[in-house]
């Protein structure tokens, strides 16, 4: 596994990410959001990194930025995982799709977005996908009201605080 650590570091600094201590000993890259698309190419095209795993983000509400997107690949032959995060923030926060590499990215992306309002630049279809549509904001940024504020929802709280 040293010549994969080895592989990847390389591939890693060659895209401009760098690796970051994990600890359960996963291969963790942060990357700058001009980095991603370069690197994920790399190791699917290069490294054999055939599977995409995850794509999901974390809100680090009183943090910028705020979001930290994460992919996980999956190198199937090699039974290894690498995960790579891309810190996002800003009033709309936006980072590259990667749908066109693994086509799986798709729901993935569209799910991250509408959960946590990060949105994909260039995704083919960028709508909501697990709430409805006239849902107003995303449930899972941690400033989401607990009781939700959306009609049709329990606890809306409408015009002049009634319910």
């Amino acid at each position: 596994m040293s010549e994969l650590k080895a592989l990847l570091d390389a591939a890693a600094a060659e895209a401009g990410a760098r690796r970051i201590d994990d600890l359960r000993g996963d291969d963790a890259f942060v990357a700058p959001p001009e980095a991603l698309r370069p690197f994920v190419r790399r190791l699917r095209d290069d490294l054999g990194f055939d599977f995409l795993v995850l794509v999901t983000a974390v809100d680090n509400c009183l943090d910028e930025p705020r979001f930290e997107v994460t992919w996980r690949l999956r190198s199937i032959a090699k039974n290894h995982d690498v995960r790579i995060n891309v810190a996002v923030g800003g009033e709309e926060p936006e980072v590259d799709s990667v749908s066109d590499l693994y086509p799986a990215a798709n729901w993935m992306e569209r799910e991250t977005w509408d959960m946590f309002g990060v949105r994909f630049k260039g995704h083919p279809n960028l709508e909501r996908i697990l709430m409805w549509e006239g849902f107003e904001g995303h449930p899972l940024r941690k400033d989401y009201p607990l009781l939700g504020n959306t009609p049709g929802t329990p606890g809306y709280v409408g015009k002049g605080g009634k319910r």
